[in-house]
């Protein structure tokens, strides 16, 4: 009996996907995920926060997961480029970037935090200083959101190593030209017929099922991927300023003049019902959860990048 009739295939003739495969495995930083709780956790702070705007929104919408949004961020996020994706059409998008382990609530207090530099009357954001994350996360139109979280070996456009990445795409976009994020007025004042219930200060309907069936019926449904643009250019930025990627839609990309410290330094701040308040302890113990996952991610790829190897091995002989 030949060697090669154990392994399926003549010596030399690995099929070209186990190439292609192996290949994607050694990629740096080829690894990303966000679990399910995670997930989860990003659509409750959203919400949390656009319940929290200040003066009060007359008809905000809730966000809700979408999965073709999070295919969208994922597909960019492993590419560890800090600058907008340019070939966005009709999606909003907001970006974070630390080094060591990703803290979702870090990221979304530090968006929401720069509405202590936007002026709501004026609609007019503190010179220097940005506002686009803030402004993208409270658009009261705006009822999808996808996120998604790469490791980066290294980041195009800083000087870092290590990143954690966090990438959130949403739909309908947000931030358009000379237009404020949502219509002030009493709570919930202004909601749409089919979204009469108040809750946590968001329009909702009476009833789940019914919800989804005014998703349905308002092509609120799970978006697609959005083309490509025929001339992708984004402007060059410099660090602090904002990066408008073309009207009607603007965009900004958070820089900061140093790499952040290791340790969660967010401030605290109220949180969404049935999430747990993170003082520095329990922070810092969710942060060497995180570190674990990411542990152990590392160590199944490990293993899955040697058995094919091995299996390569064996196609070839």
């Amino acid at each position: 009996m030949h060697q090669w009739s154990r392994c399926l295939w003549p010596p030399g003739a690995a099929p070209l996907w186990a190439w292609l495969l192996l290949g994607a495995l050694l990629v740096p930083g080829a690894w990303s995920f966000l679990s399910e709780e995670q997930e989860e956790l990003l659509v409750e702070l959203h919400n949390h926060y656009r319940g929290s705007v200040t003066p009060s929104a007359s008809a905000m919408m809730p966000l809700k997961w979408d999965p073709s949004l999070k295919i969208i961020a994922e597909g960019y996020a492993a590419k560890c480029i800090w600058n907008h994706n340019s070939e966005l059409e009709d999606t909003g998008e907001n970006l974070f970037a630390k080094t060591g382990p990703l803290d979702l609530r870090e990221a979304l207090e530090k968006w929401f935090m720069e509405r202590l530099d936007y002026d709501f009357h004026n609609n007019s954001c503190d010179e220097d200083k940005m506002c686009g994350h803030y402004t993208q996360m409270v658009w009261a139109d705006t009822h999808r959101v996808g996120c998604a979280f790469h490791l980066c070996n290294n980041m195009e456009g800083l000087d870092w190593e290590r990143v954690s990445f966090l990438v959130c795409n949403y739909f309908p976009p947000g931030n358009y030209e000379d237009e404020r994020p949502y219509v002030e007025g009493d709570w919930c004042s202004r909601c749409p017929e089919n979204l009469q219930k108040c809750e946590n200060n968001l329009c909702v309907a009476d009833t789940e099922e019914e919800d989804d069936d005014d998703d349905d019926e308002n092509g609120w449904g799970t978006v697609l991927p959005p083309p490509a643009t025929t001339n992708p250019s984004p402007e060059d930025e410099d660090e602090g300023q904002e990066d408008e990627v073309g009207p009607p839609r603007t965009t900004e990309v958070q820089l900061d003049t140093t790499p952040p410290p290791f340790e969660n330094t967010a401030a605290p701040g109220t949180l969404p019902p049935g999430v747990p308040s993170t003082p520095v302890e329990d922070r810092m113990e969710a942060a060497e959860r995180e570190k674990d996952v990411a542990q152990t991610m590392n160590n199944k790829s490990s293993v899955l990048v040697s058995s094919l190897f091995l299996l390569l091995v064996c196609l070839t002989l």
